[in-house]
């Protein structure tokens, strides 16, 4: 999973929570750019139309400015039988064929499917999924910061080191009016 994803592709209903927390958790941490591939998520076509999106964004060029750095399947919970298309073996496979880097985020914590096996990496809900995309990005820039204050610290320190050299230097020259009288 790349540290900081230019764009995220989510394959995911696009009429559920789902999308509107993946979204929301999203712009809390770190805004990115999100595509949006739309899918039923439970019934007899879910499974085929899931293949067929993971197929579709690795199938964008990787030149591409359109084409994801992370994808994220996601569906909340449900019943086992609402979970089953995440079980078929077209689903699978498409998961493990994946050269974009798959976060699978299907049901709730207690759920598991087989996508959860095929992919780089599961999340325990779809909102997880979104806080495992991305960092947090006041983290990083308190973190720049006091790597900033630290580098200063370090470089005002050797700077003075280089000072007290040079004087201590300076002292073993002596007087240079007496050195020019001889």
């Amino acid at each position: 999973i790349p540290f900081l994803p230019h764009t995220i592709g989510v394959i995911t209903s696009p009429t559920g929570a789902v999308i509107r927390d993946i979204l929301h958790r999203l712009e809390e941490r770190f805004p990115r750019r999100v595509l949006l591939w739309p899918v039923v998520v439970q019934g007899q076509s879910a499974a085929a139309q899931v293949a067929a999106a993971i197929a579709a964004f690795n199938a964008i060029p990787e030149d591409s400015p359109h084409r994801p750095d992370v994808l994220i399947v996601a569906r909340g919970g449900g019943s086992l039988e609402d979970l089953m298309p995440f079980n078929d073996e077209i689903v699978v496979r498409a998961a493990a064929a994946s050269k974009i880097p798959l976060i699978s985020a299907v049901g709730h914590e207690t759920d598991t499917t087989l996508i959860d096996f095929a992919a780089d990496l599961r999340a325990p809900t779809p909102t997880a999924a979104a806080e495992k995309a991305v960092p947090v990005r006041n983290e990083l820039i308190a973190g720049v910061l006091e790597h900033q204050k630290r580098l200063f610290v370090s470089v005002q320190r050797l700077m003075k080191q280089h000072h007290t050299h040079l004087q201590g230097l300076g002292r073993g020259l002596g007087d240079p009016r007496r050195l020019m009288e001889m």
